[in-house]
């Protein structure tokens, strides 16, 4: 059954931030090519909290004109804007700090959710704070796969002989931990290692693969994470990663040799890039075969069950009420 649904997010590539919400563009795409109809109604919700209230009068807008099966929110916060829905079945994904940073927006997570039929959690830990579904966002493994490290380098004009550390984040959100991780580059390179950390954001998406080709290893020292995309996208293109314990990051690398998880210290991290950068000489990293099991398209069959519950849940309800 083809199903009509209405994504509503403050997520999504647009001119200037490519990189906003890349993993809600995938998930549209993955669903429409498995032949579902999805509208994406996608507001600049870092504008001001009037973006909200208009982006509620056009949800209520276009489900008055249209018949969806189900409106889907992603990010606690932005499901303020699907309260008038016309009584289509709610589905929220929370991501992350929606759940787990401060205490307003898990506040109103908790709300929204409350009067969702369903949801959906990027990660273990987020269902531990906001009870849902565990379904990580998925990897485009068409998309994301290894390239050649001298062709990458030679397209971005890197050294070919330098040690590049990728760091795929905005660093002005510092949540991240641009601090730390320059701090841990910076004690590398006091030691002698011809190293830098490359730092990229607001690249359009089509390019990320390039980036993490050309890279020796990728950092992730984030103080919060729901399910890192940018961990999975670097290990479907055998990139290196050195985190901390944060998110599900130790549930994504399980049985991936080659990835160190450390505390998040700048020595810490420097000790665990050292190791990625200089590994034995007979070892071969493979991230990429452990992917499988975060592909878009599992990711997607996964909320399209979600999907048809919560309309079997509508129907079930209607019919007991005549």
């Amino acid at each position: 059954m083809t199903l009509n649904v209405l994504v509503v997010t403050a997520m999504y590539p647009r001119p200037g931030n490519q990189g906003s919400g890349t993993f809600v563009m995938h998930q549209v795409e993955q669903l429409r090519a498995l032949g579902h109809s999805v509208d994406v109604l996608d507001f600049p919700g870092y504008r001001s909290k009037l973006e909200y209230l208009r982006a509620a009068v056009e949800v209520s807008r276009r489900t008055r004109h249209r018949s969806y099966d189900v409106v889907h929110v992603h990010y606690g916060v932005t499901g303020l804007s699907a309260l008038w829905r016309n009584s289509i079945p709610l589905v929220v994904s929370l991501h992350g700090s929606d759940a787990l940073v401060g205490w307003y927006e898990p506040l109103i997570s908790r709300f929204v959710c409350s009067l969702a039929g369903a949801t959906i959690v990027a990660s273990k830990k987020i269902a531990e704070r906001i009870p849902g579904e565990v379904i990580p966002c998925g990897v485009d493994l068409a998309a994301f796969e290894p390239k050649s490290k001298v062709e990458a380098r030679q397209r971005l004009n890197l050294e070919l002989r330098r040690k590049y550390v990728l760091f795929p984040f905005n660093p002005a959100r510092s949540i991240k931990r641009f601090d730390m991780a320059g701090a841990a580059v910076a004690k590398l390179a006091a030691e002698g290692v011809d190293i830098e950390l490359l730092i990229v954001s607001n690249v359009p998406n089509a390019e990320m693969p390039w980036y993490y080709s050309a890279a020796d290893a990728m950092i992730l020292c984030s103080d919060s994470e729901g399910s890192s995309t940018a961990l999975k996208e670097a290990l479907a293109c055998n990139l290196p990663v050195v985190g901390t314990n944060v998110g599900d990051v130790t549930e994504i690398t399980e049985g991936i040799a080659g990835v160190e998880i450390v505390e998040q210290t700048p020595g810490a991290l420097a000790g665990g890039l050292k190791r990625v950068l200089y590994p034995a000489a007979d070892f071969v990293f493979n991230g990429r075969g452990a992917m499988e099991r975060y592909s878009q398209q599992k990711t997607a069959e996964a909320i399209l069950r979600v999907y048809r519950r919560v309309i079997e849940q509508r129907y079930r309800t209607a019919a007991r009420d005549r």
